[in-house]
């Protein structure tokens, strides 16, 4: 599974920002004594530029998003620019841009591959003191630079589990809001049940005295006509408002409305942001449903943030002919490969299970999902 983003948050590209800062501070106003590599060759200049391209270098990594290949080839190019500082002059601080890259491969690559582009990195890193810094502890300055790159390391990998399991967290945060919904469903159904029983017994016993007081104003012709008229005219009146008032609360609760639930089960999402584009008069008729809507919203809002790695997810619910689509379109960039894993599989299970369809893909740009019902 691609993995977050590393330096690509503000705190962390600050702090590279400083570290570059700091090095480049010794370099444009200090003395530059070459090494015997760097004697031959005009050195300050040199530097400096490789300073500058290790600068554009780094703020072009913070610019993509998903593309592990390019991410992992621009860390490359910011360890290979860190060790030549590192090489062409004596008594700097260079190697300790090499933290910043660290922080990418901590990001980018599983357990093994990070510890090899750990040892390798500062295998190379010890091989070029040796040889051309002539310095009298090589060790102990490699030590500390491999601690502060193991520092970094650490704190991105606390930074990953935090975000998986907060991710964790708002998927059944959004799993708890879903079935809340339905709950309150089936709540409505219960009530409209007790609604239509209402409606009844009130029409009934209504109806029951209109036709008895009819038939007495037909059969016995020495009634009040006045008095008898006037209660049928009541009763029928009383009757009309009590249809009426059944007839609202039945069309209150006619349907489930998903606007409501569908903004709730984002809510705890800190990212991507979720823009809804829903029929305002658009209902789902049954449980079921609603079921299978909400459950492929909540999984293509769970793949946008921890597969994705979106920013903003466009959501739209409409009529489309005899059927209901639900379309979820995100920025992401992060999924590389396409496959039905088990969400998405039981997705498309339930829809089929409903009459319905799932179609998902690659689109410029992100990923779009669209699960489709029978109205």
């Amino acid at each position: 599974m691609p993995r977050q983003p590393s330096y690509g948050h503000p705190l962390a590209a600050l702090a590279g920002l400083i570290a570059w800062a700091a090095v480049g501070l010794e370099l444009w106003s200090g003395p530059i004594v070459a090494t015997r590599i760097g004697a031959t060759l005009p050195v300050l200049g040199l530097v400096r530029g490789l300073h500058l391209a290790f600068a554009l270098v780094f703020a072009l990594s913070l610019t993509l998003r998903g593309r592990l290949a390019a991410r992992l080839a621009l860390a490359a190019m910011l360890v290979g620019a860190a060790l030549l500082l590192v090489a062409l002059y004596r008594y700097n601080s260079a190697a300790a841009l090499l933290v910043i890259p660290m922080l990418e491969f901590a990001g980018l690559l599983g357990p093994r591959t990070l510890a090899l582009a750990y040892l390798a990195t500062n295998a190379l890193l010890l091989a070029i003191v040796v040889a051309f810094r002539q310095m009298d502890f090589p060790l102990t300055y490699v030590g500390l630079q491999m601690g502060f790159q193991l520092l970094a390391i650490l704190l991105v990998r606390s930074a990953q589990r935090t975000e998986r399991a907060r991710s964790a967290l708002a998927a059944t945060h959004a799993e708890l809001l879903a079935t809340r919904g339905l709950l309150a469903e089936v709540a409505r159904g219960q009530e409209r049940l007790r609604l239509s029983r209402e409606l009844h017994d009130v029409a009934g016993h209504k109806l029951t005295a209109l036709r008895l007081n009819l038939a007495a104003l037909t059969h016995n012709k020495h009634l009040d006509t006045g008095e008898a008229v006037a209660l049928c005219t009541r009763l029928t009146e009383e009757l009309l408002d009590d249809l009426r008032s059944v007839v609202h609360q039945l069309r209150l609760h006619d349907g489930l409305d998903l606007g409501a639930t569908l903004q709730r089960m984002a809510a705890p999402f800190p990212r991507p942001r979720v823009r809804l584009d829903i029929v305002a008069d658009l209902r789902v008729a049954t449980l079921e449903q609603a079921e299978v809507l909400l459950r492929a919203f909540r999984e293509g809002l769970t793949n946008a943030a921890r597969h994705g790695d979106a920013r903003e997810l466009r959501v739209s619910l409409r009529r489309e002919g005899d059927d209901i689509v639900l379309d979820l379109k995100d920025d992401g960039g992060g999924y590389g490969e396409v496959r039905a894993g088990n969400g998405l599989a039981g997705m498309r299970e339930r829809l089929r299970a409903s009459g319905g369809e799932l179609h998902f893909g690659r689109i410029h740009g992100g990923f779009h999902l669209q699960a489709r019902l029978p109205a």
